[in-house]
């Protein structure tokens, strides 16, 4: 059986988060597919479709990585932006910031090169997915998108490291929690 695995951390959305996505909602409306906020997560990792013989290999390397960084640490959202051209963009995100979620990729990066799992060798990005254009959706320039604060919204902490499977069903996908480790052990 192949499983579609991630690992990541879940995001505490707060009422400051809410009311940013809001004001995303209000403008681009029906184009975007949203991300409901319950689904709402920072991907530190992606596995993809994952034989079940992996996955004991999977949970000791991220259980290691966890351990070895000091936690909690607190998530400053940054920038906005899309993946795609402005005129047909295809994923809306928003950036976030945290020196100790480097060294956490850092760290579960090499845990899973000590399991034998090839990483992903992209650089990494960290931000939240907030949705999707829909295909054919008329194109909207970002200078029309409404204006963000410019403090950024503090305090998301993250505390522990969580090995996530994505699940089709009948309303669509959701992100079920495997397992669960705290930072620093």
């Amino acid at each position: 059986m192949r499983r579609r695995l991630f690992a990541g951390v879940a995001v505490d959305v707060t009422d400051a988060l809410r009311r940013r996505v809001e004001e995303w909602k209000g403008a681009l409306g029906n184009r975007v597919r949203w991300v409901r906020m319950e689904h709402l997560h920072l991907t530190v990792e992606f596995f993809g479709e994952t034989g079940e013989e992996w996955v004991p290999r999977l949970e000791q390397a991220l259980a290691c990585a966890a351990r070895a960084v000091p936690g909690p640490m607190d998530l400053v959202l940054g920038k906005a932006g899309v993946y795609g051209s402005p005129r047909h963009p295809r994923v809306l995100w928003l950036g976030v910031e945290s020196a100790g979620l480097s060294e956490l990729h850092a760290r579960v990066q090499e845990a899973l090169r000590e399991a034998g799992w090839q990483p992903e060798a992209r650089p990494y990005s960290p931000h939240l997915t907030l949705g999707r254009f829909k295909a054919g959706s008329v194109a909207f320039s970002p200078d029309r998108w409404p204006s963000l604060p410019d403090a950024p919204v503090p305090g998301l902490p993250v505390r522990e490291l969580i090995l996530f499977e994505s699940v089709r069903g009948p309303a669509g996908v959701s992100y079920e929690r495997r397992n669960r480790w705290r930072l620093g052990g």
